[in-house]
């Protein structure tokens, strides 16, 4: 072994900040980005919003500001960690409008979920302590579902230390009496045998269905069930009605989540047969590096510590700026030929969607095929016929005998209505879906349509026949 000087010649491939930052800025939707705005304003002083209409008054406030704050307080605000905003010259009073937190305020608080719910109950139903407390444990042992997370037994081994046998037993009643019905079962069964007791009607039949052929009803094997039970099959299917209006999850109706609005990155519209496109600006301000940071670096050029921090920041302006811009510009390229290769879509409808792969845009607007990925990564698109996921638009296809290549949206679509209109006593198999299939002119293999019905939910042709 010997230690030697040694040189070599490579190449590597390393992002500048201004690429890295331009790609994130291109991952970020309308809604992110005005964050992300408001985010980079607060943090650079160097950031300044374009005013585009100002009143006397408004400049005379602004010049009256100014004379009381000068541009390198809030700068130094910036520098010293441990100061902060309101150590100014200028505390802002407690009355003044605060928009962050007026929208705190407005927002909608998380709604009660299942476990609220019942414990809610539990306190109303004039309980002992000792069996509200043990309720109360058994409810948090609940799923979303309203399932026990656990077997009864092991329940109540674990609560053993602190609840007598009694207590337990009293309180796993009171909780599988609550509200909706159903909660506090073990599984499914006896989910739904908690359902029929509730009712005093008798339902002897439907007992012995969910008892001992519960799996042979998840696969639609009435004519067993009829054969096994000694029944007919219409007094089974009967059955099956009433079973049907049971409900499998009775706490997942409780557990709701707040509704995610959506606001489109791209409008397109169709005006007199001619295609516009527009990137959605909405909120989003106007920058520019601010020039009082300008001004303060040329009268501050003999101080290095000052003009260091100054130029840096001046320079996370000017590539945020520029990131936007750029951001603006890609999406808006992205959107014009995916408006123009749908053309048909945006004129006729849903129906005439093509099979479009993301390497065609790419083509078409001359970037790499990773620019269009993270282009339309959680973008939508508000379309003459509705909102869509930018993603929607690129999809695969299947051949038809003229050799034109037809959407999957579109197969998936021509599946659902040979579904909807079949004999439902006599359910079409994939193999038949196929042939009709075929007969329209697309060459699709039977797997492909087995596939296709799979993601779009719809049952086998075994479980989707009625007796």
């Amino acid at each position: 072994m010997k230690l030697e000087l040694s040189q070599s010649l490579q190449q590597q491939q390393i992002l500048a900040p201004q690429m890295i930052l331009s790609m994130d800025i291109l991952l970020l939707s309308s809604l992110d980005l005005e964050q992300r705005v408001r985010q980079e304003f607060a943090e650079n002083p160097a950031l300044e919003i374009v005013e585009r209409e100002r009143t006397p008054s408004d400049a005379a406030r602004e010049v009256e500001r100014r004379s009381d704050e000068p541009s390198f307080s809030r700068l130094e605000s910036f520098r010293d960690p441990s100061s902060s905003w309101t150590e100014g010259p200028r505390r802002r009073s407690y009355s003044e409008s605060d928009a962050k937190h007026e929208a705190l305020q407005n927002t909608e608080g998380k709604p009660p979920g299942l476990r609220d719910y019942l414990t809610q109950q539990v306190h109303l139903r004039g309980l002992s302590e000792r069996v509200a407390e043990a309720s109360e444990e058994i409810i948090n042992n609940l799923d979303h579902r309203g399932y026990l997370l656990c077997s009864v037994d092991e329940l109540r081994e674990t609560l053993s230390s602190e609840f007598d046998p009694e207590t337990f037993e009293a309180a796993f009643a009171a909780v599988r009496d609550l509200d909706p019905a159903g909660v506090g079962a073990e599984n499914l069964q006896d989910c739904l045998l908690l359902q029929l007791e509730r009712d005093a009607q008798d339902y002897s039949l439907e007992r012995e269905i969910i008892l001992r052929h519960l799996q042979d009803l998840g696969q639609n094997k009435l004519p067993k069930i009829a054969r096994d039970i000694g029944r007919s099959v219409e007094e089974i299917k009967e059955a099956v009605e009433i079973i049907s209006c049971l409900d499998p999850f009775p706490g997942r109706h409780l557990e709701s989540e707040p509704t995610i609005y959506i606001r489109p990155d791209v409008w397109v519209d169709v005006v007199d047969g001619e295609i516009e496109v527009r990137v959605d600006a909405g909120n989003l301000p106007e920058l520019q590096v601010s020039d009082a940071c300008r001004n303060l670096l040329k009268a501050h050029r003999g101080n290095r510590e000052i003009t260091d921090f100054v130029r840096k920041k001046i320079e996370s302006a000017q590539w945020l700026i520029q990131a936007i811009h750029q951001r603006q510009r890609t999406l808006h390229d992205i959107a014009v030929a995916v408006a123009e290769f749908q053309r048909e879509f945006m004129i006729h409808g849903p129906e005439h969607l093509k099979a479009l792969k993301m390497q065609t845009i790419a083509d078409m607007v001359r970037v790499h095929l990773s620019t269009i990925s993270r282009a339309i990564k959680g973008k939508h698109m508000q379309t003459p016929h509705g909102l869509f996921e930018m993603r929607y638009f690129f999809t695969g296809g299947v051949e038809n005998e003229d050799g034109e290549v037809e959407s999957r949206r579109n197969v998936c679509r021509m599946i659902e209505e040979l579904v909807e209109a079949e004999d439902k006593s006599k359910p079409l198999s994939d193999s038949a879906l196929t042939r009709l299939l075929k007969e329209r002119g697309l060459q699709i293999a039977r797997r492909t349509v087995t596939k296709y019905r799979e993601q779009q939910g719809i049952p086998s042709s075994r479980l989707r026949k009625t007796y």
